[in-house]
């Protein structure tokens, strides 16, 4: 007899099997949220759902193009980012009824009028106030939270509540990105209200949409090394590109520190623009330089990325380029760079 080995089932089965559900539930799902009861229906999404992750998150929000939202996503671990973001796109197309993200959507009046119940306690959202402070090195605003009622609440649930509510004025992948600290504070001081603080945070997103690069020297292995990386570097700014693509170029003309010379570095150049031109649907995340090799360090959402790229290093000048591909949700391979 032959047998024939069963293939392990993977987020992308649970995927498919969440929208062929949907495809049937979604009119339960407008009657449960225009007020009719469904006994089933919560423990049917959310055992989908763990199905692709125990540890994703769900809801239904307001929508702003769509009266309704349903969100599945990371709650806040940035290695489930890019497999929330592959839900999102397995699914249909927004439409008057429903919207779908892979991330908790921001609104700078989230808190008015809001009341949120906790450990015996009603928190009125409105009297919650904020202090934010630029961090220049870092790029990110470190923001405390507080509220008249933190001082009779632990430290746990103060934490919460500060966190949800940045996520519910700023949007997940806004407090991912541009927020650094977060701390709940139980003394008066922080002043700024919700839209205050949506606003100056807004302000933190580059106006012209280039992205912004930092500059970075030292040493590594004994040998001098500079680098420049864009920031901020996170997986939210790039939701579904998990596959890190490290590029090693070397070059022969370098000088006493081991640095390109003046027409190595205008070939090195030439040579990433070439790359980044037709490495379509990548992104160049940061570059390094040391010792006589340039690592250029690319994000792509498909294993496809790496492929395309062979034919466009093959006729580097000084010697072979080496790539090495790593699956990298986390972005572990670039944190040495992060701020």
């Amino acid at each position: 007899m032959l047998f024939k080995k069963r293939r392990k089932a993977g987020p992308e089965d649970a995927i498919t099997a969440f929208w062929t559900w949907w495809a049937g539930a979604r009119p339960r799902a407008e009657r449960m949220i225009g007020g009719g009861s469904d006994d089933t229906f919560i423990e049917e999404i959310a055992g989908l759902v763990a199905a692709i992750h125990p540890d994703l998150h769900w809801e239904f929000a307001a929508g702003r193009t769509s009266r309704h939202l349903l969100v599945v996503s990371s709650g806040g671990s940035p290695e489930l980012r890019s497999l929330a973001e592959r839900w999102r796109r397995a699914g249909p197309p927004p439409d008057e009824t429903f919207g779908y993200a892979a991330a908790r959507q921001g609104r700078p009046d989230a808190l008015e009028g809001a009341r949120l119940a906790l450990d015996g306690h009603q928190l009125e959202l409105d009297d919650l106030r904020f202090r934010a402070e630029r961090d220049e090195e870092r790029d990110c605003l470190d923001v405390e939270v507080w509220h008249p009622d933190f001082a009779g609440l632990p430290e746990e649930p103060r934490g919460q509540i500060a966190y949800l509510s940045l996520d519910w004025l700023l949007g997940e992948d806004t407090v991912e990105i541009w927020v650094g600290g977060i701390e709940a504070v139980t003394t008066a001081g922080p002043g700024l209200t919700g839209p205050e603080l949506a606003a100056l945070v807004a302000g933190m997103l580059p106006a012209d949409g280039q992205p912004r690069w930092r500059n970075m020297s030292g040493q590594r292995a004994g040998k001098p090394i500079i680098a420049m990386a864009q920031t901020r570097l996170r997986p939210a700014r790039w939701p579904g590109h998990d596959l890190h693509i490290r590029m090693d170029v070397p070059y022969t003309a370098r000088d006493e520190n081991g640095f390109p010379q003046r027409e190595a570095l205008a070939a090195l150049h030439a040579f990433e623009n070439h790359v980044a031109e037709h490495a379509d649907g990548m992104v160049v995340v940061a570059h390094e330089t040391t010792d006589g090799v340039r690592t250029t360090h690319l994000y792509a959402d498909s294993p496809v990325a790496a492929e395309v790229l062979k034919p466009l290093i093959a006729g580097w000048q000084d010697g072979r380029v080496r790539l090495t591909v790593t699956p990298d949700p986390r972005w572990e391979q670039v944190e040495h760079l992060t701020a």
